[in-house]
């Protein structure tokens, strides 16, 4: 079976979310139920198969990522994934070495479609304004808080004053002592869990800026985002979504790693070489 992953998944992640419409949902059903049929339709067409209107149809598209059915069209065309016999939905029967295969399958077909998905224009102006606020506070949510500890260690290697706070009640009293010049890194999957998006609302109030690092567009966290890294949200009958979306997080916060580290000035450098030296302190010499 052929599939486009890139606009299915789409659909998939946020169809069971208050993102959708009436309408949207009508529209999802009916892709879902013909998923070939994105590269022949036009937005009349659909409409009309849906019951909706030509207006919603884009609106749609743009719901799921895309900046309308044309750019749908594009992705279903280039994106075009052949399952045959190699199917990645587990079964009882499946011996360890067909899981391990599926496994680590999946994890490079994850890998190959953020290429795709990540956004180089929001992954420079992420990275110019955590090299230039005065301080970065990251926090996560859930499976994501693994990252955020994970990004953590990587900025302060960059010798970026930063600050993970684990607990909501004390991200509510670091983000009410935050200001314009400093940004807070938010990184979970789903986008919608409440207390990141009370933290995010508090960080407006304030004139923080906010970074979010999420899995699909237009989730509810996406709105008071200032930049907003989609990581795309990978699903399978199966399989858990943590293990596809912690390798997404991680891999953004990697290539954030570069893109700082590249622009860094000698001065910056220098201290990032103190920092190293001094984490030597703490482990035994090599005999």
């Amino acid at each position: 079976m052929q599939e486009s992953l890139l606009y299915i998944q789409r659909i998939n992640a946020l169809y069971n979310t208050r993102a959708f419409s009436k309408s949207d949902t009508l529209i999802a059903d009916y892709i879902l139920a013909n998923p070939t049929c994105v590269t022949t339709s036009t937005a009349n067409s659909l409409a009309e198969a849906t019951g909706t209107s030509p207006a919603t149809v884009v609106r749609f598209c743009r719901k799921i990522g895309f900046n309308g059915l044309a750019d749908m069209k594009m992705s279903a065309l280039h994106s075009h994934v052949d399952y045959g016999n190699a199917a990645m939905d587990l079964q009882p029967d499946d011996s360890v070495g067909e899981v391990k295969r599926k496994v680590v399958g999946f994890t490079k077909l994850v890998l190959d479609k953020l290429i795709e998905t990540l956004d180089d224009d929001a992954m420079e102006a992420a990275a110019k304004a955590i090299s230039a606020a005065n301080q970065v506070v990251i926090i996560g949510e859930g499976g994501s808080g693994s990252i955020s500890r994970a990004a953590y260690d990587i900025l302060l290697k960059l010798a970026i004053p930063c600050q993970l706070v684990e607990d909501s009640f004390f991200q509510s009293m670091v983000i009410s002592m935050m200001g314009p010049d400093d940004v807070l890194l938010m990184i979970v999957n789903s986008g919608r869990t409440i207390n990141m998006v009370d933290s995010a609302i508090q960080a407006r109030e304030f004139g923080v800026k906010t970074i979010g690092i999420v899995g699909p567009a237009n989730s509810p966290l996406s709105k008071y985002l200032d930049i907003e890294i989609r990581t795309s949200l990978f699903s399978s009958n199966y399989f858990s979504d943590l293990s596809a979306a912690r390798t997404c997080e991680l891999t953004t916060i990697s290539i954030l790693h570069s893109i700082i580290a590249l622009s860094s000035s000698e001065e910056q450098l220098d201290r990032g070489r103190k920092i190293a030296e001094s984490m030597e302190r703490k482990r035994l010499p090599i005999k």
